[in-house]
């Protein structure tokens, strides 16, 4: 047990399992890395201010990543098959929005806007944006689910973004990371075997420093999962590199002098404590300083820098592990652990650092006058320009890096990555005032410098909406000015003739006023007329009923006159011929025949006579037609009574009405003719009658007016004086001529026959005589006989029309009842239009006396209208007409409504202005300017309803901005710390004030050259004008925690050597510098070998890190020597202040 315990074996056996649990204890490093990649800054910086706005945007935004899809045709522009299978892939992703966790997107080709933004303008890039459910998955698995799917024939298609080029950058680091690994161990077993000429010894040390990385990446990581330890991407690659060097070098310092012991003849176990007394205690203070340097950044604010005490925790385990796994090793293997060395031998004195020292205790002031001349112009030329864009971290190579890339090239440099304004305000934003204050900032941003296009609520394509600006809006107004003016000029010249208008109004209203006076007085006489034109309706219709009863009469007469007149004319014709045949003969036999039959002819003439006499009584007839034409006159009479009431009833009368009415008054008319000559009437009256019914009834059925129905009983009248006159023409027809001279004749023939038996030759005379009145009376008698057919026929057609006449009489009766039912209506009607005359009398004489002032207003309206509008025109062409104004009832309008869905939040109350800058997002141009337009919308807002909002500039420039103000700050703060906690340090290191101040003084003077001519290097190798922005942070820390460890290990080495017999400050420190520049130069290669194994990595910043950290541990090597032997030998020994501190150090 003793012999364990010697040999420190339970320190393997606990290491051995400490390891076994670290490693199986490690968490998916990978995943770690990307969880906590973000940088995350103090949440009341603006960045964050606009992130927690969008984390309470809405559903669409909250937790998503922003991914971009960029399509590009490599050569020449994007046809249309090229733009129809985008837009497939793109319905591929928007189809199954929930197989890709898609809660938004902007589609290039889905409206206007996103054709304008989302289309590169040379037409060969499209890009698509979309927010992807952060619990859809990793960013990776987002990526490579999104990539697989994108690829799209004939183009070129990335994924890219601001979450996918920051996963990226880590996966980048992870790689490079690899690369350290290897390169360092192989790097440090080679030094190793160089330093101490075996193999045995750079295992065994990269074993020790390999189980304290591995323990101690174990505790961070787990600490980091668990409770939330500060990490990030440079976390595990700065405990390698720090590990890995620091503990190589306390490895080299406690092995050289257990090498050291040996060689002077201790055992091993003695050689063991002996220099685990000595390096062991400088081992520790070395460690201390080391470790509180790096835990100080635990009270910086930035993550980045509180990251870094990964690395603290990495050195608290490293000390550990040497001071106690290396134990084991040195025991057990002894001297066997230097294999195949056989000569131990003691220090050895460093010729370079033994030459400088010597030097410079000769001449003090001149070396540092030297080294201030040489050192100060390269701290000098510093710039302190930064480079915080983080992309050019990323290899061009990578392909999300190359998406940003092309997007850059074709598109402004900051449409990859947009800048986005968010206000948010207690209250709702979609209502016109504070859509002005909205729409005004907008403009603000678009006239401000490097901004290449803004685009918000009011103006969603990045260009105003021409409807919603006072100038357009005043153009449309003017044009309605115009018109109105227009419009009132032809009013005011209309309203002078409706003054006009109205006195004739006037006039016609009092005229119309009387008139219907008149009007209502006739009517009272229409009704009494009514009744009397009933009546005589009735009686009309009464009487065409006897006539057509009477033309019935007359036709069955004339038709026995026409067979007795034929019978006539035959006989006559017998006669005739007779006669003439007795004349051609002797007049013997003439005389005889006349003899014998002059008895007969007197017989004949005789019946003749009777004939005639009972037949056609002439003077009856002739009376009888006197008779009928008087009553034509009373029916002429009687029509013009009928037209005047029809004009005063001022109603329509019907086509049966006034024939009934006709077919009356002809019944009427020949009433009183005897029985036996009605029938000649009728029939001679019904033909002049029928043509006057049918002109009736014609102009009847034409209208039903009151005019009309005048004219209808006029055309009735001038019947009737036609059927006068054919009375009158009938009453002088040749047929009663005739008849009468033929009665006459017979009469004479009959008085001559009576006288003819006393003499013949007389007789004879009158025979010859009477035959040729014979022969005319056989012509008279076949005209009579025509005549008494033709009265038939008309007879007959007079009782025809009688008959239609008594059933229009009929109508004509019917028709006055109803007029006489409907007379008291027409009595009221015209009294309310008596009553609305008056009122229009009144109100035309008013709107007459008005329409002057009425005319005088318009013509002053359109005189303001003239000057309004030259007003408007004016204020229309002026800046202050470019102001916006929204009526209420666009809010509703769609394409507004659309606009407000992606610029407004679900609640109204917050809003977004988005963004794009000409230059690179991360370039300082960029980075300032965000956040002075931030602060220009605070100060416009001012005194508005916004006033109180908050306002905030999200984005990538804005959170560099934020970045580098953290940054910067917390740089100067933590390095304070950082140099702080070390100086006490090395106070208790060195016992002594001013050493630590001439060890830091030293220290950072080796910082500031190495950044400067890195600034250089990096330039002239790399082609970069700046450093990466977490370059002077990380130089920093790992130029002072490590180079510390050099002036730890001179100054404990100076201490010690006060007690070997070296009494002189100056013969220590020249002695020390002699055995410590081995060491120091050692450790320097190796340390500065291991961080060489970053620039494989292919990260900017590793690289640039390196580089300084290399550059500033060569200064080291070159004024530590100078600075602190100048320092001790002034300080100590010389003329100012060596007497005071001579005192002290004693």
């Amino acid at each position: 047990m003793h012999k364990f315990l010697k040999n420190h074996v339970f320190s393997l056996i606990a290491w051995i399992l400490i390891l076994i649990i670290s490693i199986f204890a490690l968490p998916n490093i990978k995943e770690l890395t990307n969880a906590h990649s973000d940088i995350t800054l103090p949440s009341n910086v603006q960045s964050n201010v606009a992130q927690s706005i969008k984390n309470n945007w809405g559903a669409k935004k909250k937790n998503t990543y922003e991914v971009a899809l960029v399509f590009n045709k490599k050569h020449g522009k994007l046809t249309e098959a090229d733009k129809a299978a985008i837009n497939n892939t793109l319905d591929k992703f928007t189809n199954d929005k929930h197989k890709y966790g898609i809660k938004d997107s902007l589609l290039p080709d889905s409206n206007i806007a996103t054709r304008k933004k989302l289309q590169s303008k040379d037409g060969t890039t499209w890009v698509a944006q979309f927010n992807i459910a952060k619990s859809h998955g990793t960013i990776e698995e987002v990526y490579n689910q999104m990539n697989r799917d994108a690829k799209t024939q004939g183009l070129r298609t990335y994924v890219t973004g601001a979450d996918i080029l920051q996963h990226d950058f880590s996966a980048s680091i992870q790689e490079g990371i690899k690369k350290t690994e290897a390169i360092t161990v192989v790097f440090i077993f080679i030094v190793l075997v160089i330093v101490f000429k075996s193999p045995i010894v750079p295992l065994i040390s990269l074993l020790t420093v390999g189980v304290s990385f591995l323990t101690s990446f174990s505790i961070v990581t787990n600490l980091v999962e668990h409770a939330n330890f500060p990490f990030s991407n440079f976390t595990q690659v700065f405990m390698v590199i720090v590990l890995f060097g620091i503990g190589t070098d306390y490895n080299i310092l406690l092995y050289d002098k257990f090498k050291e012991n040996l060689g002077k003849g201790m055992d091993k176990y003695e050689a063991l404590h002996d220099a685990l007394f000595k390096a062991g205690k400088t081992i520790l203070y070395s460690g201390l300083s080391i470790l509180i340097g790096f835990t100080a950044l635990s009270l910086a604010k930035f993550s980045v820098y509180q990251s870094a005490d990964g690395v603290a925790v990495g050195v608290a385990v490293l000390l550990v592990v040497l001071l106690t796994l290396n134990p084991f090793f040195m025991a057990v293997l002894g001297k066997k652990m230097f294999w195949p060395v056989k000569k131990f031998t003691g220090e050895s004195d460093d010729k370079l650092w033994h030459g400088i020292s010597a030097s410079t205790l000769k001449h003090p002031i001149i070396y540092l006058v030297v080294l201030a001349v040489v050192t100060i112009p390269f701290m000098l030329m510093y710039s302190g320009h930064l480079n915080y864009d983080d992309t050019d971290e990323i290899a061009d190579s990578v392909p999300s890096k190359q998406g940003l890339l092309v997007v850059q090239k074709h598109f402004s440099e900051g449409m990859a990555e947009p800048s986005y304004l968010y206000i948010k305000s207690k209250h709702r934003l979609d209502n016109e005032e504070n859509l002005k204050l909205i729409d005004q900032l907008t403009k603000q941003l678009q006239n401000s410098k490097d901004v290449s296009f803004a685009t918000s609520v009011t103006e969603p394509y990045g260009e105003p909406i021409d409807m919603l600006y006072v100038n357009n809006q005043l153009n449309t107004v003017n044009d309605g000015v115009d018109q109105a003016r227009s419009g009132l000029g032809k009013l005011s010249k209309g309203s002078n003739k409706v003054a006009n208008g109205a006195n004739s109004l006037k006039d016609g209203a009092d005229q119309l006023q009387d008139g219907t006076s008149r009007l209502q007085s006739g009517a009272q006489q229409l009704v009494g007329g009514t009744s009397r034109l009933q009546n005589g309706a009735q009686q009309l219709q009464s009487g065409a009923n006897k006539l057509q009863t009477g033309a019935n009469s007359l036709q069955a007469g004339t038709k026995t006159l026409q067979n007795g007149t034929q019978q006539m004319a035959n006989q006559l014709q017998q006669l005739s011929s007779q006669l003439s045949n007795q004349l051609s003969g002797s007049n013997k036999q003439q005389l005889a025949a006349l003899q014998t039959a002059l008895p007969q002819i007197n017989s004949g003439i005789q019946q003749l006579n009777a004939a005639l006499g009972n037949s056609v009584d002439v003077s009856s007839a002739t009376s009888g037609l006197a008779a009928v034409q008087k009553q034509a006159a009373q029916l002429e009479s009687s029509l013009k009574e009928l037209q005047s009431a029809a004009g005063s009833v001022g109603s329509s009368v019907s086509q049966a009405d006034v024939q009934s009415a006709i077919s009356a008054a002809v019944q009427s008319a020949v009433k009183d003719v005897p029985n036996d000559q009605k029938q000649a009437a009728q029939q001679a009256a019904t033909a002049a009658a029928t043509q006057a019914v049918q002109s009736v009834v014609q102009k009847a059925q034409a209208g039903a007016n009151t005019d009309k129905l005048k004219s209808a009983m006029q055309n009735a009248t001038q019947a009737a004086q036609g059927l006068q006159g054919s009375m009158a023409a009938m009453q002088q027809s040749d047929l009663m001529t005739q008849l009468q001279s033929l009665k006459t004749q017979v009469n004479t023939l009959a008085q001559a026959s009576n006288q003819a038996l006393p003499g013949a030759a007389t007789a004879l005379n009158q025979l010859s005589s009477g035959l040729s009145q014979v022969s005319a009376g056989v012509a008279g008698a076949n005209k009579l006989n025509s005549g008494a057919a033709a009265l038939n026929s008309g007879a007959g057609r007079l009782s025809t029309g009688l008959g239609t006449l008594a059933n229009g009489a009929g109508q004509l009766n019917s028709g006055v009842g109803q007029l006489a039912g409907q007379a008291p209506a027409l009595i009221s009607g015209i009294g309310q239009l008596n009553s609305g005359a008056s009122q229009l009398s009144m109100g035309a004489g008013k709107l007459a006396a008005k329409v002057p002032e009425l005319t005088t207003g318009i013509d002053t309206v359109n005189s303001g209208l003239g000057q309004g509008e030259t007003y408007l025109k004016g204020l229309g062409s002026s800046a202050a007409a470019d102001t916006f104004y929204i009526p209420k009832e666009f809010l509703k309008n769609e394409m507004f409504k659309k606009s407000m869905d992606v610029y407004l939040s679900p609640d109204k109350k917050s809003a977004q202005i988005i963004l794009v800058f000409d230059s690179n997002p991360s370039a300082t141009e960029a980075t300032n300017e965000s956040q002075e337009l931030s602060a220009m919308a605070k100060k416009t807002f001012q005194g508005t309803a916004l006033k109180n909002a908050t306002v905030a500039m999200g984005g990538q420039s804005s959170k560099i901005k934020d970045t580098k103000t953290v940054a910067s700050g917390d740089f100067l703060r933590t390095a304070a710390i950082m140099l702080i906690g070390i100086g006490i340090a090395l106070m208790f290191v060195t016992r002594s004030l001013l050493q630590p101040v001439y060890i830091l003084g030293t220290l950072l003077i080796a910082y500031l050259c190495s950044l400067s001519i890195n600034q250089w290097i990096v330039k002239a190798v790399l082609g970069r004008s700046m450093l990466s922005w977490n370059t002077p942070f990380f130089s920093f820390i790992m130029l002072i925690a490590l180079g510390v460890d050099y002036s730890i290990f001179l100054m404990t080495r100076y201490r010690e050597l006060e007690t070997e017999g070296y009494t002189t400050p100056s013969s220590r420190i020249l002695k020390a510098c002699a055995i410590i520049g081995t060491v120091v130069v050692s450790a320097a290669i190796i340390l500065g070998g291991t961080f060489a194994a970053l620039i494989p990595s292919g990260i900017p910043t590793l690289i640039e890190v390196a580089l300084t950290v290399d550059v500033g541990l060569l200064i080291l090597v070159f004024i530590l020597p100078i600075t602190l032997s100048a320092a001790v030998k002034l300080t100590y020994e010389g003329v100012n202040f060596g007497r005071l501190f001579k005192k002290n150090n004693k």
